[in-house]
């Protein structure tokens, strides 16, 4: 019996050593999203590589994912006066560019790292 406790408290010391292991990577890693503070009425979280200059910056954004919609639904015609839609190609590598930004790389990092740590510790019991 006591060496069933002995095994049970070494097998949680490991476990503690290895989450703290996790928590200090994910603290490193984790920056792409910062939570909400709790006074707000909605609970999430906010992006920190969404990065946005002004209010101009943003209606210019927004339009053109807009535009680029529109397009994917009717097709693009460079002539169509309906739609004016300028600087199309511009637009584009615009919206492109935004979704890039979005991409959590870090977390990626975070994800490879939790592995490797979750995995060979689990090769070595």
């Amino acid at each position: 019996m006591i060496m069933k406790n002995k095994a049970k408290k070494k097998s949680k010391k490991k476990h503690d050593k290895k989450f703290l292991e996790l928590n200090k990577i994910a603290q490193e890693y984790f920056t792409l999203l910062t939570p909400t503070p709790q006074c707000f009425y909605r609970q999430g979280n906010y992006l920190e590589y969404a990065y946005i200059r002004n209010y101009e910056e943003l209606g210019y954004t927004l339009e053109s994912v807009l535009n680029i919609c529109i397009m994917a639904l009717d097709g693009y015609e460079p002539n169509n006066q309906k739609r004016d839609i300028k600087e199309v190609h511009t637009q584009l590598a615009d919206v492109l560019e935004f979704a890039k930004n979005l991409i959590p790389h870090e977390e990626f990092e975070f994800l490879d790292k939790s592995r490797e740590l979750l995995l060979t510790k689990n090769k070595e019991q």
